[in-house]
């Protein structure tokens, strides 16, 4: 598997030369929103290791990381990582287009990345992990993992859609088509992410679209959370329609009272990434119920569980104090 995650590539569009090099890229700024969050230079990251499942029966804690393994995949050459997003990985930051456009085609071109590794990994599980098992057991680990490889593969190729649109966007030299929505907060909170999702529901709780279709085009939303001056941002972005249920999803963030949005945002990013990072000490200070309910979010839409409507919009868990500054919607 994990020689299937280090086989990298370049994510632009091929317009110009690449370097040789493959960089191994961070999906959140090492030395700002990282950085901002560690202690002793480290975080906790969700996603799970093998032999953390099997010991705890599928159940695995948040487990500490590095901050240079932290967030890293290799989705772009070093000339075009350094080049591209420059303009973001300066001490300060404007809310505009040019910014969450580039935090946005990072997002994307990282959940392209991990779609294919993870369709290369099930390829190799369907080949080896069953060898040597009875029958029963065989045609049982077979009957999942082609469940699995068919929502790989609907992800893939909606990933892959959206991908395009998202180069013609950068190759047009204009952000038209382009939509997002950008909140400042008065703080740090004690989460960074950087994802991209088909929203399934509002933080109200409201279906916005029905997955795992193969029929129609999911409307795919994505969402960073970094750190810029002692302060914590959140960016949605989206190409496509400007009405949609990324729309919609962002529109249901702004609609929930400001000192109880970056709980609401914490929320959806334990819902539908497992690339995010904690703060230690805040995890650790976080009571029973809150770990669990947060763990449980985290196995939402897998084979392990679905996910409810009702956590989205889940006010009890009062997870961190924070208020917004600014907002910014286009």
């Amino acid at each position: 598997m994990f020689q299937e995650l280090r086989e990298g590539y370049c994510s632009l569009p091929k317009t110009d030369s690449c370097s040789s090099k493959i960089s191994k890229a961070h999906t959140i700024q090492r030395k700002g929103g990282l950085a901002a969050i560690s202690e002793n230079n480290h975080v906790l990251t969700v996603k799970p290791r093998m032999k953390d499942m099997i010991l705890t029966g599928g159940n695995p804690q948040p487990r500490r990381i590095g901050l240079k393994d932290a967030s890293v995949f290799p989705g772009f050459c070093s000339k075009h990582d350094s080049e591209l997003f420059k303009p973001i990985e300066g001490k300060s930051l404007d809310l505009d287009a040019q910014s969450a456009f580039l935090f946005s085609y990072r997002a994307i071109a990282y959940e392209r990345y991990a779609k294919e590794a993870e369709g290369r990994f099930n390829i190799i599980m369907r080949e080896d992990v069953d060898r040597g098992q009875p029958f029963w057991k065989q045609s049982a680990m077979q009957s999942l993992l082609y469940d699995v490889s068919i929502g790989i593969e609907l992800g893939k190729s909606d990933m892959n859609r959206v991908k395009v649109s998202f180069d013609d966007i950068l190759l047009s030299d204009s952000f038209e088509g382009f939509h997002y929505c950008a909140i400042r907060f008065d703080r740090i909170i004690p989460v960074v992410a950087c994802c991209a999702f088909h929203p399934e529901f509002d933080l109200d709780g409201t279906r916005l679209q029905r997955l795992g279709q193969d029929t129609v085009e999911l409307d795919a939303v994505t969402l960073t959370v970094t750190v810029f001056e002692g302060a914590s941002i959140a960016i949605f972005g989206w190409a496509g329609p400007d009405k949609g249920p990324a729309r919609l999803l962002s529109e249901s963030l702004l609609s929930i009272d400001n000192d109880r949005k970056a709980d609401a945002l914490i929320r959806l990013l334990f819902i539908h990434s497992d690339n995010i990072f904690l703060k230690p000490s805040w995890w650790d200070a976080l009571n029973d119920k809150q770990k669990t309910a947060l763990n449980n979010m985290t196995r939402g839409g897998t084979t392990m569980r679905e996910r409810s409507a009702a956590e989205y919009k889940d006010i009890s868990l009062d997870l961190v104090e924070a208020e917004v500054l600014e907002t910014v919607t286009e």
